[in-house]
């Protein structure tokens, strides 16, 4: 690494030690902005140690609505600040180093500059209902080659949740067995990649599409439909089953697009966990399954002239694709945890998508399967100190053109990261942050594989 870029990584690992040596006498730390406004709560009430990964507690207060079931849960109630506003803004700025290494040859980019910003807002609505708006302007010139930076301005999530629906059917108040929400929000993942304090590197699984593929599904990304979730306390395991079944709008919910101008499509999701002496993440176990059916759309409407997509078809956008060919995604995960300070979690997933999602002639149906394996620590003597390590697979079981050597697209990923949360206010949040990234893309015989590293250190904060 060249002498400037070690003095800069240098310069911020100095500035840590000295932060996490001066900034004792900081208060006890709260919870993320808006909703530490709303109910000044202490940090450590939702989160661990601080934003943006939810503790036991944070998880139920999601899973209900954020509701707590009081007065206080009415954007009407009169002990409501005046000053109260349910928005909260999210970024991080600081130095990024990447290296690529490709047939012989390296390139390597660094600077500073930030990640995209997130413009972020929920809360309730009314008693038993709730909402949640994501907003991520256009940032062009954030400057960091990886992370959230977006040249198109973008409503990212936005969504209203019903809560209690049982209770229209002669069930009791605030169980929260049948819960309704509508809009585009992000799948009831096994792990939610949106609370993942990893800035740099997202979960590969959540991600990956197969060579050759005209599927644009991704499993992390947010997702237009209707779904129907429950959580019940268990009283004879001590902890949670949950629940989670929706349909989803493949493809972003368009009904054309500027590549090759694909319709909509719907596919179905579910997710079913059940955790044993608390949530799972803080205390207890939990262990959990979930399946994703569906179609993607492949083709054009008829009335139009455009043809099969990957043959530079194009389409007006006056209706939905005429065909659909079949996807699955089906996977388990698990969530261990230990004394209060360890977590260590991870899936594992099998994919399936038809050959006619391939753009490759002869084609046939390509298998995948892939997961990642996480550790958390957050050590009782160091409670402001959270230390990440996750090594994230894809492995390709079939490809999906036959003349593609197996391993193209195989990847393997290494994450570690260090945050130390300096500050956190019923206003504002500031941690700072140091992670590493190493990965391997196979690329066959003839290309060779492709190494990639990536580090970023910075300060990461919200208000």
């Amino acid at each position: 690494m060249p002498t400037a870029r070690i003095l800069v990584v240098g310069l911020f690992v100095v500035i840590i030690a000295i932060l996490s040596g001066v900034v004792q006498d900081v208060r006890d730390a709260q919870a993320i902005p808006a909703f530490a406004r709303k109910y000044d709560f202490a940090c450590n009430v939702c989160h661990v140690p601080g934003f943006p990964k939810l503790n036991d507690f944070g998880n139920v207060f999601r899973d209900q609505g954020y509701q707590l079931g009081t007065d206080g849960d009415v954007p009407t109630f009169e002990a409501l600040g005046k000053g109260f506003w349910p928005v909260s803004f999210r970024t991080t700025v600081g130095y990024q180093v990447a290296d690529t290494r490709f047939n012989g040859q390296s390139l390597t980019s660094s600077g500073f500059g930030f990640t995209g910003l997130d413009v972020l807002s929920f809360g309730t609505l009314a008693r038993n209902f709730s909402f949640g708006i994501v907003y991520t302007p256009g940032l062009k010139e954030a400057g960091f080659g990886t992370g959230s930076s977006l040249t198109d301005n973008n409503l990212e999530s936005a969504f209203v949740r019903v809560m209690n629906l049982e209770r229209f059917l002669g069930g009791a108040e605030n169980t929260y067995l049948m819960n309704l929400k509508v809009g585009k929000f992000e799948l009831d993942l096994p792990f939610s990649e949106k609370r993942a304090p990893t800035l740099n590197t997202p979960y590969l699984i959540y991600h990956f599409t197969p060579f050759g593929t005209i599927n644009p599904f991704g499993l992390g990304d947010n997702q237009p439909g209707i779904e129907l979730t429950g959580i019940k306390r268990t009283d004879l395991t001590g902890g949670y089953f949950r629940y989670s079944l929706g349909g989803y709008s493949t493809n972003g919910g368009s009904f054309a697009t500027d590549a090759g101008g694909i319709g909509r499509s719907m596919y179905f999701y579910g997710h079913v966990t059940q955790s044993f002496g608390g949530y799972g993440i803080v205390a207890g176990q939990r262990i959990g399954a979930f399946v994703l059916a569906g179609n993607a759309p492949t083709q054009c409407p008829a009335f139009t002239a455009g043809g099969p997509v990957g043959a530079g078809s194009t389409c007006d956008g006056t209706g939905t694709g005429t065909q659909g060919e079949p996807f699955r995604r089906v996977g388990v995960d698990a969530s261990l945890t230990y004394g209060g300070q360890w977590n260590l979690f991870g899936t594992w997933m099998f994919a399936n998508d038809s050959s006619k999602l391939i753009s490759a002639v002869p084609a046939q149906n390509a298998h995948w399967n892939g997961g990642f394996i996480e550790l958390n620590y957050n050590p009782i003597q160091l409670p402001k100190w959270l230390f990440i390590y996750r090594y994230d697979w894809i492995t390709n079981t079939q490809q999906g053109d036959p003349a593609v050597p197996g391993n193209v697209l195989n990847e393997q990923g290494h994450t570690i990261m260090a945050r130390y949360y300096i500050h956190q206010s019923t206003r504002t949040d500031l941690a700072l942050h140091a992670e590493y990234n190493s990965s391997k893309i196979g690329g066959g015989g003839v290309t060779g594989n492709a190494y990639t590293q990536t580090t970023l250190v910075g300060f990461d904060f919200a208000f």
